[in-house]
This record gives C-alpha cells, sequence and structure tokens, in this order.
C-alpha cells in the first residue's frame, strides 16, 4: 500500500509547468491513495484547478482544507466552509476527509494456514488500514514557552503576523473552530481504532499536532509571536493515546521533517510534508 499525501500546493496559474511537473511525478510513484493536507488553492477557482491536476490518477483521492482555502473570495469563509469547498472537492473526485474515514485494504496480504480435523485449506489475512483527517485548527496550545502570553492577548496581536487575521471573515474565533474541529475529529478516531477490521491508522491534518515538528526561535519576535497559530498540541496528546495510530503527517508550516514521537500504544512515526520555493514535496509511505 502506497500512500502519497502533499500539502501547500497553493496553486497559481503563473507556476502552471511547475505544478504539471509535480502532478506527472506524482502519477510516477503509482500511488495507492493521494491525500492532499490543505492550502490547496486560492480563491475557490484556483481550488479547483489544482485539484484538476491529479484527475488522471485512478485510485482514492483525499482532501483536507487548509487555513488558506478559506481566505474570501469568491464567497465569504463561512460559505466557503460549510459549503462552497466540500462541494468542489467532491466535485473533483476527491473525498472531503473532515467529514469521513476512509478504510483500504492493504495489498500486502498474508497467507493463513488455516487446519481442522477435516481439512487443510490456505486462506487470506487481510489487513487495513484507516485515514483519519482533520485541519486542526490552532488553539494556542503551540505558543512559544517564553512568551507570557494569555489567549486574549494572543487574539489581538495575530493581524501582526498573520494574515489569516486579514482574510477569514467566519464568525467564530480560533478557539471555537479549534474545539469544534477536535471533537469531531475525535469521533472519527475512536471509531477507527475501534473497528476490528482496521489494524492502522494514519492520521493526516493540515496543522502539526506535536511539539517536535513545530520549531521555536527564541531570538525572533515575529516567529516567536506566530509559533501560537503553527499548530494544536491538543490534537497530539489525543492522538498520542488512541490505539492503532502509526503515522500522522502534517503540513501548514512549510518545513519538511520527520520524527519518532511516544504514544501510549507504541512509537508514532510523525512526518511535515514541507513546500519550499525551489518545488513542491510530498511525503510517501509503503505501508
Amino acid at each position: 500500500m502506497r500512500i502519497l499525501i502533499t500539502a501547500d500546493l497553493h496553486y497559481r496559474p503563473s507556476q502552471r509547468e511547475k505544478f504539471l511537473a509535480f502532478a506527472g511525478w506524482v502519477a510516477a510513484q503509482q500511488p495507492d491513495c493521494l491525500v492532499v493536507a490543505g492550502d490547496v488553492g486560492h480563491p475557490l477557482r484556483l481550488f479547483r484547478r489544482a485539484l484538476q491536476l491529479f484527475a488522471g490518477l485512478d485510485c482514492p483521492k483525499l482532501l483536507l482544507a487548509g487555513n488558506h482555502d478559506l481566505y474570501r473570495g469568491e464567497a465569504d469563509s463561512r460559505t466557503l466552509w460549510e459549503h462552497a469547498l466540500p462541494e468542489a472537492t467532491r466535485a473533483e473526485g476527491f473525498v472531503w476527509l473532515e467529514d469521513e474515514v476512509v478504510v483500504l485494504p492493504v495489498d500486502s496480504e498474508q497467507k493463513l494456514d488455516q487446519k481442522s480435523d477435516f481439512s487443510e485449506e490456505v486462506g487470506l489475512l487481510q489487513r487495513h488500514i484507516a485515514i483519519v483527517g482533520t485541519m486542526g485548527w490552532y488553539d494556542y496550545s503551540s505558543r512559544a514557552p517564553h512568551l507570557e502570553l494569555d489567549d486574549a492577548a494572543l487574539r489581538s496581536m495575530k493581524h501582526l503576523v498573520n494574515h489569516d487575521a486579514d482574510y477569514i471573515d467566519w464568525p467564530w474565533s480560533d478557539m471555537a473552530m479549534a474545539r469544534y474541529l477536535a471533537r469531531r475529529f475525535a469521533g472519527r478516531l475512536r471509531r477507527a481504532a475501534a473497528d476490528p477490521a482496521v489494524d492502522q491508522v494514519l492520521v493526516a491534518t493540515h496543522v502539526p499536532i506535536f511539539e517536535e515538528a513545530v520549531p521555536d526561535h527564541p531570538e525572533s519576535e515575529f516567529w516567536s509571536l506566530m509559533r501560537a497559530y503553527a499548530g494544536n498540541f491538543t490534537l497530539g496528546e489525543l492522538v498520542r493515546r488512541m490505539p492503532k495510530v502509526t503515522h500522522v503527517v502534517s503540513g501548514h508550516i512549510h518545513h519538511a521533517g520527520h520524527w519518532t514521537v511516544p504514544g501510549n500504544f507504541g512509537p508514532i512515526d510523525v512526518r511535515l510534508v514541507g513546500s519550499q520555493k525551489a518545488g513542491l514535496r510530498a511525503v510517501v509511505l509503503d505501508l
């Protein structure tokens, strides 16, 4: 089972050749599943054109929104979140992963000898992986430890470093959106973990959810403040407590990375996709 996860495409028509080359590279990897983990394209017409790059892929295609996808444009942020983005996602042949758990059979089937007093048969032990995802809005749990700023201060100061404050106009606070998404994500994650057909869970998020993945720059006032809007460590603690979770892949901060973090049921492989000016990136997992 080969799962390819990308994020932070930020599709631009002026760089279409670069995006076409990346889509060709993705196809050449022959993935069994593609996950696009947010910041696809803005405004909505570019969101759709980015997804159309992968129209020829003959595999399940899953999608999470990112914060930039929700910037007001043809529609306000609430309409984008509740209607326009899910509808565009499904119209382009993708699964809106914020609502669904996707369970896939793992290709590497193992032979199982089944013996009885009367016969000997050879069966197949089919393994399944569940993919559970969320955009995972920031709840300030990733705030820089050396800054003594409460939630109210972080709300009021966001416009100094983060354009989300300027271009996202939905009526909910960061904390309210983070709690809402976390509750729904936790329910999907519990269902996947409780499913006897599922052997393994891959978690995909837009924002990073583990402290190891979010850099701390105490020498920089800008990046120290920006850190509060870079992750959601509350989700990381939830994921650590869940059985069957073996991999977590996130985007958002445009830096690639790879760590192993402890979970209550064993180590968790944590990746950041990364996306730099030199080119788009992806994480390829052969499970």
